[in-house]
C-alpha cells in the first residue's frame, strides 16, 4: 500500500475505537489530535457530530475566538477530507442497512395492522378495527417519508383492505415512473 493511502478499517473498527475513546489506525499525513477531529466531527456524538468547532476545541484542548477558523482551516485540508470520506463511506453502509430494516418493519407493521380483525391488546380487550387501520397508516406514511414519495411527481393510489371487505384509498406522490397501485393485506 502506497504511503499516502488511507488504511481502510471496517464499519466494526469504527465504532469500536471511537466508544472506546481510542483511534483508528493513524492516516497518512495527520496527528492524533487531527485524527481526533475528524473521527469526532464525523462519527462523535452531540454536540460534537458536524460541529467543526466543538470538534477542534474538544480535539486540541483549547477554548480560542479562533477556533472556528481554525477548524474551517484544518477541514479544508486534502488529508483531513480524505480520512472524513473514509469514515462517512462506514457511516453510509450502516444507514443504508438501517433504512432496510426500517423499510421491512414498517411493512409488517402496516400489513399486520391492516387485517387485524379479531386483535386483541395485552390486557385481552379487542382492539377496533379503526385503531388498527390508523396504525397500517401511520405505518404507511412513515415508509412514504422514508422513501421520499411525498416530493414532487405524480399521484399514486395506496389501498388498505381488510378481511370484512372495507378499505381505505388515499392519494400520494410518487416522484418518477407511471401512476401505480400498491395494495397492503388482503
Amino acid at each position: 500500500m502506497p504511503d499516502n493511502e488511507i488504511i481502510p478499517v471496517s464499519e466494526a473498527e469504527v465504532v469500536a475505537t471511537v466508544e472506546a475513546g481510542a483511534m483508528l489506525p493513524n492516516p497518512v499525513g495527520l496527528n492524533d489530535r487531527e485524527q481526533k477531529f475528524c473521527e469526532l466531527y464525523a462519527v462523535g456524538k452531540a454536540p460534537y457530530a458536524g460541529n467543526a468547532v466543538k470538534c477542534y476545541e474538544e480535539a486540541f484542548g483549547c477554548d480560542d475566538p479562533l477556533s472556528g477558523m481554525k477548524a474551517h482551516i484544518l477541514l479544508s485540508r486534502h488529508e483531513v477530507q480524505r480520512y472524513l470520506s473514509e469514515i462517512s463511506n462506514l457511516a453510509f453502509d450502516k444507514t443504508k442497512y438501517m433504512k432496510e430494516f426500517l423499510n421491512t418493519t414498517l411493512m409488517n407493521i402496516a400489513d399486520e395492522m391492516a387485517t387485524c380483525n379479531g386483535a386483541k391488546d395485552r390486557n385481552g380487550n379487542l382492539i377496533p378495527p379503526s385503531s388498527c387501520r390508523g396504525v397500517a397508516v401511520s405505518a404507511i406514511k412513515l415508509l412514504m417519508d422514508l422513501n421520499g414519495l411525498k416530493e414532487g411527481g405524480h399521484d399514486a393510489e395506496l389501498k388498505i383492505k381488510n378481511e370484512s371487505g372495507g378499505n381505505i384509498t388515499f392519494n400520494v406522490i410518487v416522484p418518477a415512473g407511471t401512476k401505480q397501485k400498491e395494495e397492503i393485506g388482503q
